[in-house]
């Protein structure tokens, strides 16, 4: 993998597995997805999928493409998780196929998690895989789901148990797209750039700890940061893509938090303020088990609450339903939970197995 710059875009050149793509980091890159996009394939058709929340967005990455001379076929899906359904991705299918959608062609993920997620399963199993393009509008997609390759739908037992690996050939972030976002949503997407400022080194927590307020901050040096945290998972992944080892360290403080996000109906807290929670709850077991120095969790928390993230749970989020969630998340497995934890920042420790009534402690002491 290697980095380099045009028109002030960072450009990193990736390769998972087979698959080799681009990742373009800049002011403005949604005007310039076409001509992208015609260097890399030669499809005729972009069937672009979006949520009406990002309707501009996506209207502007149908201009490009179209300018690029292809033919856009726009797929609306409404916003919110409920989207990611098999019920959401059969009429995407039957869409695609109405289109006349080829293999050559490019489904066109613009939006946040849920349309990536979705159109990214939709290109993994139309026509048992179509080229895959990546246009994340929200700062938590640029920075982790954009990237990876993790495609799915959920089903009324739970999220994302449906879906495949299926890595993109192109990703576009335009990060002028973050200035029309609620400040909610910036701040559950700083709550992974925090992740990744724990698992990669102290220089990296650094500067994610020094961030001002608000978000999303300085035009050059987000730039940067959102760079560096591509990077960093790219790192990761291009050496586990299937998640069989080293992948898992970027699910620190996702075993508690998917609990706490489960545990609340999915109502309670987005993604990223349960991440908060969860990261918490991981630095204080980590102290317990490794010894971790505590500063790191009063500098975490600290940074934490400075972008608008929770740091208390919510009393009527209960413990067992806590537990019982993270039994069931695709992280554990039969005899143990599986955790990410730190020694510090950059030392990372996978598959820890803690004691449940340390675990209980931890999520216990997120109340007071």
């Amino acid at each position: 993998m290697s980095a380099g710059h045009a028109a002030a875009a960072h450009v990193i050149s990736a390769e998972v597995g087979e698959t080799h793509f681009t990742v373009h980091i800049g002011d403005g890159q949604i005007a310039h997805l076409g001509s992208l996009w015609a260097e890399r394939a030669a499809g005729e058709q972009a069937l672009v999928v979006f949520d009406g929340n990002v309707a501009g967005h996506a209207e502007a990455a149908a201009a490009s493409l179209r300018e690029a001379g292809l033919r856009t076929v726009m797929a609306e899906v409404p916003p919110g998780e409920r989207s990611k359904s098999l019920s959401e991705l059969d009429r995407l299918c039957r869409e695609a196929a109405r289109a006349g959608i080829r293999r050559a062609d490019a489904v066109v993920a613009v939006g946040g998690g849920v349309v990536g997620d979705l159109a990214g399963f939709l290109a993994a199993s139309y026509l048992r895989g179509v080229r895959l393009v990546h246009v994340p509008t929200t700062l938590l997609a640029m920075v982790d789901s954009s990237i990876g390759g993790k495609t799915g739908v959920d089903l009324p037992e739970g999220k994302n148990l449906v879906g495949a690996i299926w890595q993109p050939s192109l990703v576009v972030m335009d990060t002028a797209t973050l200035d029309t976002l609620p400040g909610r949503e910036l701040s559950c997407g700083f709550a992974e750039v925090v992740k990744y400022g724990l698992l990669d080194s102290p220089e990296l927590f650094d500067r994610v700890e020094g961030w001002p307020a608000p978000l999303p901050g300085p035009a050059g040096p987000l730039l940067d940061l959102i760079r560096d945290c591509v990077r960093h998972k790219l790192d990761v992944v291009s050496q586990d893509e299937r998640e069989t080892g080293l992948r898992a360290s970027l699910n620190l403080g996702h075993t508690v938090g998917h609990g706490i996000e489960a545990a609340a109906g999915y109502e309670r807290y987005h993604h990223g303020e349960a991440i908060s929670l969860g990261l918490l709850a991981a630095l204080r077991i980590a102290e317990r088990i490794r010894g971790l120095d505590p500063a790191w969790r009063d500098r975490t928390r600290t940074v934490l609450e400075r972008h608008g993230l929770p740091t208390r749970l919510d009393p009527e989020v209960r413990t067992p339903d806590i537990l019982a969630a993270m039994g069931r998340d695709k992280k554990a497995d039969s005899t143990a939970l599986n955790m990410v934890l730190v020694d510090e920042p950059g030392v990372v420790l996978l598959r820890q197995d803690p004691p449940a009534d340390m675990v209980i402690s931890a999520i216990e002491e997120l109340r007071a």
